[in-house]
């Protein structure tokens, strides 16, 4: 034996743990297509994560074994880093994301298991594996003392590295270039391996390179899909006379705003319909509460559907019976990326989303007047859909001259903000919602005044809401409070009577609602996780999600839960959106296993 040995021993420890980390992560194959490119990208991506988990872990385990008696040490830090990996995978096939402390909370919690109908037999497996992975390292060391002087040395050493370094810059590079040119592919695939850090460079190659982003690409092969969405074929009998649908959203707009001072033109057209005084937007921002109203499924599926371009269940029966397709927005739909989501089947002839001018009320104005033409201007016979999204109400609160209603009304530097001197920005946020509201009249009225009434479901909604400080938040996509995801939702239908619904109702429950008007027969279950708004069934809670967080809102309070590792725990809060205790979030423990169950059923 040399000098070197004990160090050469804990190469081979390490080799051979890196062995069973790449036997454990091949499990992550199976939830990755089958297209040769995918499969191509996603091999390398395996080696390629390893090789950088055990970059740190290797250096991590040098340091324990320097010291008295490391070997110990740095056994138990594999040990539990395999027993990590192999509790993730059994995460990511419940649930369809990474080991993160929701999951350790859900674990932790008594009842938590329960929820996910793990009993005793699941928590003893546990156990077994925790000791099997234990012991492999006490085998692993014995192992290594024999295969140390087999290790490769001076150029064969040097290849072996070259050949790992070699799978992370191919795996890098790969990456980055399906990034660039939009091979949903790869992308789809980049949340497929714990901590993988994928390489993107579309900014700096859109910048410095002069690539031309965004462009419009082809979905995924639907026998390379893996999705499940929706659960079953539609069945659709296209209507005698099909309605015509107009979404009309406004950005940020929150519940509390839709009252005749600040939305006289809304509220007298919702004297006409329902009202739902308890709606709540399927995210805090625009990407996930508009993914809500058009899918109508969980928010985390929106990685999924943007991976594959996969459009709307609800838009396909629109388009598959011949619907003039309408989209009018302020801000192009490519962020977020409705172009490859929401509206990626939408014709480009029928979007309008570069208004001209940099001022975002005139914009607002702009598409406004382009629904109201239309309305009036176009050919009559073939039923349509229309789609318009207002962003004066967005961040910067913009409206003309005359429409300060509401005074003292002035912008602020935001990081000077308080319950003091916030007044004059929440009335100029309150402006600009009834500056929308004023163009929201302009369309009404041209559906009115060609009898539309008659055959046009008309919604009114918010894509989510703003906070101004009322619980210690501003703007948002800062957390799950009432200012923040409750919306207002008014909706139209030809030959219902006006109603004012106080139940818990969703984004998601606008899908099923619309679908049997449009003819369709199968149950909500197959292509939604909502229900139909006039059903009259009470819902238990609503979901609401963000990019890395989720939570459970239901009358009483509010669970959020983290979706990253990064995010910390389980929150739990009371209807005041006050944070409670650890203890309160066993009460929520029955619903995590409707909500574990709804988070995956889309996917295959």
């Amino acid at each position: 034996m040399t000098a070197h040995s004990p160090f050469k021993r804990l190469t081979a420890f390490l080799a051979l743990n890196f062995c069973l980390s790449l036997l454990i992560c091949s499990f992550f194959l199976l939830f990755a297509g089958h297209h040769p490119l995918e499969l191509l990208y996603v091999c390398l991506a395996l080696v390629s994560n390893t090789v950088m988990l055990y970059a740190a872990l290797g250096g991590l385990s040098l340091l324990l074994f320097l010291l008295p008696r490391g070997i110990w040490a740095a056994g138990a830090l594999l040990g539990a880093f395999q027993l990590a990996l192999v509790t993730d995978a059994g995460v990511y096939k419940i649930f369809k994301f990474h080991l993160n402390s929701m999951v350790v909370n859900l674990i932790l919690t008594p009842g938590g298991l329960d929820s996910l109908e793990q009993g005793w037999g699941m928590k003893l497996f546990y156990v077994l594996l925790a000791a099997g992975a234990f012991a492999l390292q006490w085998l692993f060391w014995r192992l290594a003392g024999r295969l140390a002087p087999r290790l490769p040395s001076g150029r064969r050493l040097a290849a072996t590295a070259g050949l790992l370094l070699f799978f992370v810059a191919a795996d890098k590079a790969l990456f980055a270039w399906g990034t660039l040119y939009d091979s949903v592919y790869i992308t789809r695939n980049a949340q497929l391996f714990p901590l993988y850090q994928p390489l993107r460079i579309r900014s700096f190659a859109s910048k410095y390179l002069g690539v031309k982003l965004d462009n419009e690409v082809a979905g995924v092969d639907m026998a390379y899909s893996g999705l499940a969405y929706p659960a079953a074929p539609l069945r659709v009998e296209k209507p005698a006379r099909p309605l015509n649908l107009v979404v009309i959203a406004v950005d940020s707009m929150r519940a509390d705003m839709l009252t005749p001072e600040i939305m006289p033109e809304t509220w007298a057209f919702a004297q006409k319909a329902a009202v739902f005084r308890n709606h709540y937007s399927g995210g805090n921002c625009t990407r996930f509460g508009i993914f809500s109203v058009f899918y109508g499924i969980y928010g985390n599926y929106w990685f999924s559907m943007l991976g594959e371009r996969r459009a709307p269940a609800l838009l396909d029966v629109l388009k598959g019976q011949g619907y003039d397709m309408r989209l009018f927005a302020s801000t192009k739909r490519s962020f977020p990326e409705f172009n490859k989501t929401c509206f990626v089947d939408v014709p480009r002839e029928g979007i309008y989303d570069e208004p001209p001018s940099p001022d975002v009320a005139e914009r607002d104005a702009d598409i406004a007047g382009r629904l109201a033409d239309y309305i009036r201007n176009r050919k009559k016979g073939r039923p349509y859909f229309a789609f318009l999204f207002y962003d004066a109400s967005h961040g910067a609160y913009s409206y003309p001259a005359g429409f300060d209603h509401f005074k003292p009304a002035a912008d602020a530097n935001r990081l000077a903000l308080n319950k003091q001197n916030i007044g004059p920005l929440f009335n100029k946020y309150k402006n600009s919602v009834r500056y929308d509201d004023h163009l929201t009249g302009r369309v009404l009225k041209a559906i009115e005044e060609t009898g539309g009434l008659k055959d046009t479901v008309v919604l009114v909604l918010g894509d989510h809401g703003e906070a101004f400080l009322e619980r210690g938040r501003y703007g948002h996509n800062q957390g799950y409070t009432p200012e923040e995801v409750r919306v207002p939702l008014v909706l139209y239908a030809p030959g219902r009577r006006p109603a004012a619904v106080d139940g818990l109702t969703s984004h998601m429950d606008i899908v099923p609602t619309l679908m049997p008007l449009l003819g369709v027969k199968n149950p909500p279950a197959e292509y939604s996780s909502g229900r139909d708004l006039f059903s009259g069934s009470a819902r238990d809670f609503v979901p609401s999600f963000s990019w890395d967080s989720a939570a459970i809102i239901r009358n009483g309070g509010t669970l959020v839960m983290p979706l990253e590792a990064y995010k910390g725990g389980l929150k739990a809060y009371d209807s005041a959106y006050a944070e409670l205790g650890r203890e309160a979030a066993r009460a929520y423990m029955p619903l995590m296993g409707v909500f574990q169950k709804e988070s995956r059923r889309f996917s295959k």
